[in-house]
This record gives structure tokens, C-alpha cells and sequence, in this order.
């Protein structure tokens, strides 16, 4: 899925009110229309979450297809377990990206060697001529400052080239760190270089060099240990954290190194084997009159052929370790700038924010074409004329869009693979301005997806659900960000699991936040009842089902608490809710469903499509609404529900966040009211949320 090209922010200072947390230097891009800004990484910059910058010669000049893409997506990977969003940053096509697709990268690292190496000098050129750059230490750490990015993580800098005090080569990586405000991690400098040169001249520039770790000794990239040292070491991300701000609060213009030495284990066996390895590879270098840009790639290929592959290897090891503790440094940093601001107006602000945590899903449609050959009907084992569309659904994630346009700002916490189809929902939503910091990627897992064929005339044939990725949602993890963020309000869709769903209730119950609860389907309606009847009512206080999902709810607790009722344990829940049809459902009887269910949850928003929406306090009927206006010919009714939810989250969240005690009725009925409005806007467009959809419906 192609992203939109979108401009930085006016003043990137702003992602954090203490403007000495950012250099003030923060110009070129606000105006620039030749970057492309990731919507991913611009919405963590927005919510000043951590991003780590990736450079592009790495993939390109640093290894082969398909070691290189591999290691790439790797590398991002492990960024994101760490929490941090990855910008990987080149110029493809004429265009500054900050934030790569998969495609970008696969187009990158087939290009390879063909790649423009990219620094600060070459930029211009490569972005007027419209070719694939590949940005080097340089060009990427410039890039990074411009959008606001304060951490980079790469293999190794480059350095003084030995022989460089006749040849004069010496690395533009060396200046730009001594006039651009970048913290770079890596493994040091490249073996291949002269390292004691190399530190003489960022002495010089006036940049901070430090080693991570229990010593001070300088790495050389393929080994821990070059003979020379660091200025310092430190041994702890919020460490290293900590000389990063400190850098910005001084506003030094200059940058840092912090060399990470590679494990001993990723190490290669025979340290001496590379040194001689590099040496002779120079020697050849020299013979052959290799010079300039061609060196490094030369030495680099060289050495890989000498050691039999072993160094590339040991290349791919320390550049994964140079990702993890870069990662956590970045993390660290933007926990120590975001805690700087805590006081400020902000923080109120961040305290209204209601989560919303359920499913994500790409829902795909397949239409039949009328016409002769299907006959009312299309024939099976043959292709046939249709139209298929895609787009974003999941009830959650409809609702958090929903609760997101009517000016809720939700923290949406759910789960998508790692996937085409999980980029481009990702994409969608930063895209239109939500925070999607809180949706997991989980690898070698497939987006929930639910795939409808339809009939001419757009009445379902039948529907393949695959929606095994919400188990993936881990019930501990949820605790963990609850106890974060502490939001007044959690709203959760039926599509949990069981131990997940049980476990953001505890939460909830300890730190007495408000739940609501919406069903989804029957059948996890009544698979609610199946926790502790205590925990239910010290957590949610909401439901929203319709009618066939309350009478659900209703059989659940019957079933539960009532022995007679129940069918032997051997039965599964399919079978009991298929009893329990002929019982609740028959006796046809809303209040009575009502009475039951609101003896575990004190309040009741029934969907009731054309009739409206009625609203039950204690196990009465408080107040009903009927719909302002009545659709015959809607386009389409999928997501009016969630859109209602989403809405009503919106005004919930936003009586918590400034009252305590439970909103009186007339606030329900205000509450419902717009979400009734957000619904009937839903089923005039094709769309689960109406694009149209915003805080007006509040004010009507």
C-alpha cells in the first residue's frame, strides 16, 4: 500500500514543550515537499513516542541480496519488540523517505550496489536526478535531525581510511557528527580504518565518544576490543539516555557516538584471522588504485571472501545488538524528555484519553457480477466477474476510529501481523491521524481477516473468518500499559480471549477504572458469563449489546447460576447458547433479559437497529431513543454499531476524565444520542467510520 507524501510538522520543536529537549536547528523539512514522512513514524513523533532511525548503504553497499533484506526487516523487528517505531531513511525515486514500506525495502536492496551512496554532499544531486540513494553515517544522521529523530542505529561509523594522513580520506560521517545533533549506536569503527586517527579526529570535532558496557575500550567492529579507548563508558540505557538529553539541553550542535561492542559470542573465533584478512585486503586496495566511495565496499567484500563468510556473519550479530540496545536507549530517552513535560498542560490531557482494546482485521469483499453464466448463482470450481474491496474493519478498531473522529484521541491497543495486510491498516490509521503506538506486530502471524462473498445483489453466499490473531493479544501485557497510562475509561470488544479479557479486568477492578464491555456476537456475549460473576461487576459497568446479544448475555448468567438450566459439562458453548435459544430468545421479553443481566452490570445500552437505542439503569428501562431519521436504501450497515460505541466512548471518557460518580441519565441519553448520529452517518457510506464523522454530533 503506497502512503501518502505528508510534511513534517510546522515546528518539529513542539513534539516536546521543553524546546531544549531539541536542537533548534529544525528547519529545512517543514516546508520541504520532497519528504515522505512514514504516517507511522509521524504519528510517534507527534505523540513524542521513541523512533529510531536506520540507515540505507547498510542494506544496499553493506551485504548481498537476500542477506541484506532479510537483516533489514530483522532489525525493524527487534526495534518494535523493544517499543520504538524504526525509520529507516533513503531516497528512492527523487524522494527524501524517512520510514520505509516493504516494498521500499525490497526495491533497495535488489538495487544494491546500483544505489547512489548518499551523504550530506550528495543529497541534492541524488534527490534532482530522481535515482535511488542509499544514505550513508551522513546523510542519514542530517535526515534524522530534520525530522526530529534523536537516536540512529547502525553497523559502524566510517572513520580515517588508513594510510588518510597522505591520502587525506576521511569519512563524512566524521564531520557531520561534530556539527549535527545525533546520537549514533554502533559497533565502533570498521576494522578496515584507522581507529586511532579516527578518535584524534572526532576529538577534534568536538564529539562525545563513549563505550556501552562494563569497560571504556574502544570496539572495532567485528571484535569487542581495538586497543584505544572511549572517553567514558556507560553501562545502562537510561544512562546513555541521560548524555543524550543532556547533550540537547546544552544544545551542543554536535553529535555523539556510543560504541557497542559485539558480543563475544557473535565474535568471530579468530579476531586475528579479520585483522590480517584487512590487512591484506588494503594492500590489494592500493594495488588495484581502489579509492573514494569504492574503497569500503571493496574491503568490506574482500574480507567476507577471506574469512569464508564468517565476518558476515558476525556483521549481521552485532548489527541485531546494535538495534536492541539502541532501541532501549531510544525508549529510555523519550521516557526521560515525556517525564520532563509531566507537569505541563499536557499531562491533563494525556490523563482523558480512554483505551480501547479489541480486534484489528482486514475485511475483503467479493461481489459476483450479475450476468447469464451465474444464473442467480455463481458455479463452483470456476473463476467469475466481480469486484472485490478492502478495507479496515475489526470492532475495535472501528470503534477507536469512531471514538478518534469525534475528538476522543483513543490509545487503541490490538494486534496485527507482520504482513502486507497489517502495514497497510497501520498505514491507514496513522494516516489519518491516530496513534497506533499501542497495535503489536506479531511475527510469523497473519492479519485478522474476514473474507465475505456476495451475491449480485450483495446478500452473502458465505464468509471465510480468519481471526486467530486476537489471541495474540496478551492479557499481561495490557495490564502493564493499563497501569501505565491509567485511563479514565477501557473499553473492550468480545474478540479477546478469555485469559486476556480476564486479566484487563483485574486491572481495571484494582485501579477502579470503568469498563465497557461490547459483545460482538452472540456467542461471546455468552462466553462473558463465563468469569467470576464478582469480577464482572467490580469491572464493567457498561455493556452495548443488541437484542439477540443481551438475550445471550441473559442465558450466560442463567446458565452459570443456574444449574437446572445448564446442559453437562462436556457440552460446549456453541451447544449450551443453542439451549438457551429456545429459553431466553422464546419468551421474547426485553425487560426480562434486562433484569438479569443488570444484576452484574449496572448499565445497559441496547442496539436496536430501526427502534433506536434504549438505556437500562439497575435492570430498568431508563430512557429510549428512536432514530432521527429512517434509511431505506443505506449502502451499508457494517460498523453503524461500532461507529455508535465508538462515539459513546467519546462521551463517557470525557465525563470521567473531568466528574466523579456515575453520568445521570440525561448524559447517557446526550452520550447515545450522538453515537445514534455517528451510526445513521455509517450507513450512507461504504466505510465501517463515515469519514464525515466528527465532535459535531455532540452538539446537536
Amino acid at each position: 500500500m503506497i502512503y501518502r507524501h505528508c510534511r513534517l510538522p510546522v515546528s518539529i520543536s513542539s513534539l516536546c514543550r521543553d524546546r531544549r529537549l531539541f536542537s533548534t536547528r529544525l528547519r529545512a523539512p517543514a516546508t520541504s515537499h520532497v519528504y515522505d514522512i512514514h504516517p507511522e513514524v509521524r504519528e510517534a513523533l507527534r505523540a513524542k513516542r521513541p523512533v529510531v532511525a536506520l540507515e540505507s548503504t547498510i542494506i544496499s553497499h553493506g551485504m548481498p541480496y537476500p542477506q541484506n533484506l532479510d537483516t533489514a526487516l530483522a532489525v525493524e523487528r527487534i526495534v518494535r519488540e523493544e517499543g520504538c517505531v524504526p525509520a529507516t531513511i533513503a531516497v528512492l525515486d527523487g524522494r527524501i523517505k524517512v520510514g520505509l514500506s516493504k516494498d521500499d525495502l525490497e526495491k533497495l536492496a535488489r538495487t544494491g550496489l546500483k544505489a547512489r551512496k548518499t551523504s550530506r554532499r550528495d543529497l541534492a544531486l541524488v534527490v534532482s536526478q530522481g535515482v535511488v540513494g542509499a544514505t550513508t553515517v551522513s546523510g542519514t544522521m542530517l535526515i534524522a535531525h530534520q525530522a526530529g529523530i534523536k537516536v540512529f542505529v547502525t553497523g559502524g561509523i566510517g572513520g580515517v581510511h588508513r594510510g588518510g594522513e597522505d591520502s587525506m580520506d576521511v569519512s563524512a560521517d566524521l564531520t557531520e557528527l561534530g556539527r549535527t545533533p545525533v546520537a549514533v549506536i554502533c559497533a565502533g569503527a570498521k576494522s578496515i580504518l584507522d581507529i586511532e586517527r579516527t578518535l584524534e579526529f572526532l576529538e577534534t570535532q568536538g564529539v562525545t565518544v563513549v563505550s556501552y558496557g562494563d569497560s571504556d575500550e574502544f570496539p572495532a567492529f567485528y571484535t569487542p576490543k581495538s586497543g584505544y579507548r572511549s572517553i567514558a563508558h556507560l553501562k545502562t540505557p537510561d544512562a546513555c539516555a541521560s548524555l543524550i538529553k543532556a547533550n540537547n539541553d546544552i544544545q551542543l550542535q554536535s553529535g555523539m557516538v556510543i560504541a557497542v561492542p559485539i558480543p563475544s559470542e557473535d565474535a568471530p573465533k579468530d579476531a586475528w584471522r579479520i585483522e590480517k584478512a584487512v590487512l591484506d585486503a588494503v594492500s590489494e586496495a592500493n594495488t588495484k588504485g581502489i579509492k573514494g566511495k569504492d574503497i569500503t565496499p571493496f574491503l568490506l567484500d574482500r574480507v567476507k571472501q577471506i574469512t569464508q563468510g564468517e565476518s558476515l556473519k558476525s556483521n549481521i550479530a552485532l548489527v541485531k545488538n546494535n538495534a536492541r540496545i539502541g532501541s532501549r536507549i531510544a525508549a529510555s530517552f523519550a521516557a526521560q524528555c515525556n517525564g520532563a513535560i509531566i507537569n505541563s498542560s499536557e499531562s491533563s490531557a494525556a490523563a482523558s484519553r480512554p483505551m480501547i482494546i479489541g480486534g484489528t482485521v482486514l475485511d475483503v469483499s467479493a461481489r459476483f457480477d450479475d450476468g447469464p453464466e451465474c444464473n442467480g448463482m455463481p458455479s463452483l470450481g470456476t473463476s467469475h466477474p466481480g469486484t472485490c474491496k478492502q478495507s479496515m474493519g475489526g470492532v475495535g478498531r472501528n470503534m477507536a476510529e469512531a471514538c478518534y473522529r469525534t475528538g476522543g484521541d483513543p490509545y487503541f491497543v490490538s494486534a496485527v501481523g507482520d504482513d502486507v495486510a497489517g502495514d497497510g491498516l497501520i498505514q491507514e490509521m496513522a494516516g489519518a491521524g491516530m496513534d497506533v503506538s499501542g497495535i503489536k506486530r506479531i511475527v510469523g502471524h497473519q492479519t485478522a481477516t474476514y473474507n465475505a462473498f456476495l451475491k449480485s445483489d450483495g446478500d452473502m453466499l458465505v464468509a471465510v473468518a480468519d481471526m486467530r490473531m486476537h489471541a495474540e493479544i496478551d492479557g499481561e501485557e495490557v495490564s502493564t500499559i493499563i497501569k501505565r497510562n491509567l485511563p479514565p475509561f477501557v473499553s473492550i470488544d468480545g474478540n479477546l480471549s478469555r485469559r486476556c479479557t480476564q486479566r484487563i479486568l483485574e486491572t481495571c477492578a484494582e485501579n477502579n477504572i470503568p469498563v465497557l464491555f461490547e459483545p460482538t456476537s452472540e456467542i461471546k456475549a455468552f462466553r462473558l458469563f463465563n468469569l467470576d460473576h464478582n469480577l464482572l461487576k467490580a469491572s464493567i459497568r457498561y455493556a452495548t449489546p443488541n437484542e439477540g446479544e443481551l438475550s445471550a448475555m441473559a442465558w450466560g448468567y442463567q446458565s452459570a447460576n443456574d444449574p437446572c438450566n445448564g446442559l453437562p459439562n462436556q457440552e460446549d458453548d456453541a451447544a449450551r447458547l443453542r439451549r438457551g435459544r429456545g429459553l431466553m430468545w422464546g419468551q421474547n421479553n426485553l425487560q426480562s433479559n434486562i433484569t438479569v443481566v443488570g444484576k452484574v452490570i449496572p448499565t445497559i445500552i441496547v442496539k436496536r437497529g430501526r427502534e433506536g437505542v434504549l438505556i437500562a439503569r439497575d435492570g430498568s428501562i431508563s430512557a429510549t431513543l428512536a432514530p432521527t431519521q429512517i434509511y431505506n436504501d443505506c449502502i451499508s450497515v457494517t460498523g453503524a454499531g461500532d461507529s455508535m460505541v465508538g462515539t459513546l466512548v467519546t462521551g463517557l471518557s470525557r465525563h470521567y476524565s473531568l466528574k466523579s460518580g456515575e453520568p445521570a441519565v440525561e448524559d447517557l441519553r446526550r452520550f447515545a444520542g450522538a453515537g445514534m448520529r455517528a451510526a445513521e452517518m455509517s450507513l450512507m457510506t461504504d466505510r465501517a467510520v463515515a469519514k464525515d464523522l466528527g465532535e459535531w454530533v455532540f452538539k446537536l
